[in-house]
């Protein structure tokens, strides 16, 4: 299993990118949430296997990559802290 926490800065807010991170987790098995940060930035953190985890990372960096000029990614560890993927609130 993968925990991976992304901080995604540029013009993050504002233009659905929590929306459209939402739309293609669903191809993916995994589990986590999006959602903004007080900074105007946007934290992802997704769960599952390295290989959905992987997949799913790339896939919102290529498919929203107008939108994000920067990234964090830091690896986090222990077992999945959520049982879907959703929109988080502040």
């Amino acid at each position: 299993m993968s925990r991976i926490q992304v901080t995604y800065s540029g013009k993050v807010q504002g233009v659905g990118f929590r929306w459209k991170v939402l739309q293609i987790s669903k191809k993916y098995v995994i589990s986590g949430y999006i959602k903004n940060l007080n900074n105007g930035k946007v934290e992802l953190l997704v769960e599952g296997t390295d290989s959905q985890v992987g997949k799913m990372v790339d896939e919102v960096d290529t498919e929203l990559k107008n939108y994000w000029f920067s990234q964090e990614c830091e690896n986090k560890f222990g077992d999945a802290h959520f049982s879907e993927f959703s929109i988080k609130e502040y």
